[in-house]
């Protein structure tokens, strides 16, 4: 994770549910036609939070806070998981495609895209794509607010992306992605009681903005069947919000894992970032700095009783935002199980 974990965590509800047989952008195929993936299915997430609100699909965390000292309540739903990824390709090594990615998925990322790749031969493949809102996140519009049921507001995160796969040949990708992040209702502040909060404490609150990230990976194939592919990846992250109390960088490193059997796929990951703020939170005295952690595996076992490409999928993840103070706290454990089905030309 890039940005914060309240700030990725519906993504992640979706995006968490897949992985991938592979770690970096599929070979276009040769013949034109349709093709992709899709995953139906349902999921389990167990939030604790004073920020994440839930999603367009549901509604997670508490209406109402007392006091700004305390640890977030833990709030649970089920909710339907339906993604997936729409491509049709064309002659000479073009692609278009809609949805979410399975690199995407496997690196916790599940964002919906609409763009193109092209296949440069021995040079690898270009990506060009328009990051969409898939399953709009709600955040508070006051996080702060005391004593009153709180409301929650859509939280918009368009943008673009630039990806290099298979760079001139070798196993390293790289990645541009940029964010123009948009709250609707934006009045962090202006609920708080126990604390003095006028409008310039209000401005540094502020949490439109752009953001921008940067990554680089490289896959390797281990094990006597090359059976075993791990792909470490490093993303730093520039945050640059209207409040600057909200702006700052980050850097996530991850481990990606994925073991490959003729009778299922493991997948795998595990990550660690830190992220710092430009200024303290008025709210607090403090800069929310953060320390990220997640952990997750995907589970894949093929139906050949429902015939060529289906597959059964269970995940389950743990993730962890610890900060200096105990309100921006954040945890979570998500379980999905569903099933995929993979069309088309692999």
């Amino acid at each position: 994770m890039t940005a914060s974990a309240r700030q990725r965590l519906p993504a992640a509800l979706v995006g968490i549910a897949l992985s991938a047989s592979v770690m970096s952008a599929e070979p276009i195929p040769e013949t034109p036609g349709w093709g992709g993936f899709y995953v139906a299915g349902i999921g389990h997430a167990s939030l604790r939070s004073n920020l994440v609100a839930g999603t367009r699909l549901f509604d997670l965390g508490k209406d109402q806070i007392n006091s700004l000292d305390s640890r977030p309540s833990s709030d649970n739903s089920f909710f339907p998981l339906l993604t997936g990824e729409l491509t049709y390709t064309f002659h000479g090594g073009w692609q278009a495609f809609f949805g979410t990615s399975l690199e995407d998925a496997v690196t916790l990322d599940g964002v919906t895209q609409l763009g193109l790749r092209k296949d440069i031969g021995a040079n690898g493949i270009l990506q060009t794509g328009l990051l969409l809102n898939g399953v709009q996140a709600k955040v508070w519009e006051d996080p702060y607010a005391e004593g009153v049921a709180r409301e929650r507001t859509n939280r918009d995160a368009s943008g673009l992306r630039l990806q290099w796969s298979r760079v001139m040949g070798s196993a390293f990708d790289v990645t541009f992605s940029y964010r123009d992040i948009s709250i609707d209702t934006e009045r962090s502040g202006l609920g708080v009681i126990s604390v003095p909060c006028d409008a310039s404490c209000q401005d540094l609150l502020r949490r439109d903005g752009d953001q921008y990230s940067f990554d680089v990976s490289y896959l390797f194939r281990l094990g006597v069947d090359r059976n075993h592919l791990v792909r470490p990846r490093l993303r730093y992250t520039i945050d640059d919000r209207d409040g600057d109390a909200m702006a700052g960088d980050s850097y996530w490193l991850q481990l990606s894992h994925i073991y490959l059997t003729p009778r299922y796929t493991v997948a795998s990951n595990i990550g660690f970032g830190q992220g710092n703020r430009d200024e303290r939170n008025p709210i607090f005295g403090v800069k929310t700095d953060a320390d990220q952690f997640v952990l997750d595996t995907s589970v894949f076992v093929p139906l050949p009783a429902l015939g060529t490409g289906w597959q059964a999928v269970a995940s389950v993840l743990w993730g962890s935002h610890d900060t200096r103070t105990r309100f921006h706290d954040t945890d979570m454990l998500l379980i999905n199980f569903g099933l995929l089905y993979r069309a088309g030309a692999p």
